[in-house]
């Protein structure tokens, strides 16, 4: 019996499937390998997540206070009304400033703040009661010195409370941190007057304890004039704040890195 060219089709393909080569209308797609998972980083650790990172390594500002009203007295000797105009205009200038540097975000500035030039004190400057006073002969021998209007700014700023108790305010570390913005932020320029590495202290106040704060904002944490601030300010300082801010480092240990790292006394 002669095939029709259905049967002969039917035929040829009941012949590939008998002999298990699929037909071209039975062909499957390939299968696709297999997707490799992504391998994971050998450091899990991200360091870009780390806030110490930030906290070390980057100096805080804090927003800028209202400057308050900047009045002076010459009455003492009006012939430094120049000088004193001077010095009126730079503390307007730098009292934003210093209260960027330092952990000032609570504080509520003071409505005035008065130069006052005497005749007959005792040390070059002071502040009481948030004036500066001003001696005016000191001002006569070193009519350059705008730097020291700075340091009693910072004291204006400070104007720290009573400690609280267990907690205690070194006058050591005020005098410090006011030495530290002039001579590091406001004047850095002026050259360093040498610490006499076999006799001083941190203790020592003034510049000594500027250039060592420096030193340990510089190496260990760039916050650290503003924590010192705050502390200060909210009466809870003490000095276990120093390992805390510096990855467990106690002032003596601070300090007696910080000396080998000056040149030796000639």
């Amino acid at each position: 019996m002669p095939f029709s060219l259905r049967s002969l089709n039917n035929y040829l393909c009941l012949a590939l499937l008998a002999t298990g080569v699929p037909s071209a209308m039975a062909v499957e797609p390939p299968t696709p390998p297999p997707q490799t998972p992504a391998t994971k980083s050998v450091d899990e650790k991200n360091p870009f997540q780390d806030p110490d990172l930030y906290v070390r390594n980057l100096y805080p500002l804090s927003k800028p206070l209202r400057t308050p009203k900047i009045t002076l007295d010459v009455s003492d000797a009006p012939e430094v009304r120049p000088w004193a105009l001077a010095a009126q205009k730079l503390a307007a200038q730098w009292y934003g400033h210093i209260t960027q540097i330092m952990g000032t975000d609570n504080l509520k500035p003071q409505k005035e703040i008065k130069l006052i030039f005497k005749k007959g004190i005792g040390p070059p400057a002071y502040m009481s009661d948030g004036n500066i006073t001003i001696k005016v002969e000191w001002i006569k021998e070193h009519p350059e010195d705008f730097g020291m209007v700075i340091h009693e700014l910072v004291h204006v700023v400070q104007s720290y409370p009573r400690a609280r108790p267990g907690a205690s305010k070194p006058g050591w570390l005020v005098e410090g941190i006011a030495d530290y913005i002039r001579w590091w932020r406001y004047e850095p320029e002026v050259p360093r007057t040498p610490i006499n590495t076999e006799r001083a202290s941190y203790r020592d106040s003034y510049r000594t304890t500027a250039w060592f704060l420096a030193w340990i904002t510089g190496k260990y944490n760039r916050s650290l004039t503003s924590q010192l601030d705050r502390a200060l300010r909210e009466g809870t300082y003490t000095d276990e704040l120093f390992p805390k801010l510096t990855g467990g480092k106690t002032l003596d240990a601070l300090w007696t890195e910080f000396i080998a790292t000056l040149p030796p006394r000639r």
